[in-house]
């Protein structure tokens, strides 16, 4: 059995969702399933823990597709001197922390990684195409 795994959020990615999913695949082989993963490439991660490269499973497919993320804007203007630092989890935010907020909650719905749909439903179709899969396990963000 072959199940295809949809994360964002992968090793080297920290906390505790990339974990979960780590733990999940490094044992489905024990059960008889062969699991691929489904990543994004080069992807702007909160958190890294290198660490957790560790965990991943040896020979284990993993593919990875880019997309343009919103995140990357801002770091840029981070780069650039702009207080991105009082962003979207502030309490007290700057002005521009306040613009950021508003355009997170207002254009980025469900969330900043929705441009990683549209690219990744073609990826797929041609790889399902090509390849026998059993099951698919999508996992997201709470946020």
């Amino acid at each position: 059995m072959k199940v295809l795994i949809v994360t964002y959020y992968w090793a080297p990615a920290g906390g505790s969702g990339v974990q979960r999913w780590l733990k999940f695949v490094k044992y489905l082989r024990d059960f008889g399933i062969e699991p691929v993963i489904y990543t994004v490439k080069d992807p702007n991660y909160p958190f890294i823990d290198v660490s957790l490269s560790n965990d991943v499973p040896g020979n284990i497919e993993v593919i990875k597709h880019p997309i343009w993320e919103p995140n990357n804007l801002f770091s840029r203007l981070k780069r650039r001197g702009a207080k991105t630092s009082a962003g979207f989890l502030n309490p007290n935010p700057t002005f521009f922390g306040k613009v950021l907020q508003y355009v997170r909650a207002n254009y980025f719905i469900p969330d900043a990684r929705k441009f990683w749909v549209k690219p990744s439903v073609k990826k797929l179709n041609r790889y399902l195409k090509e390849n026998v899969i059993d099951a698919l396990i999508t996992t997201g963000s709470s946020s």
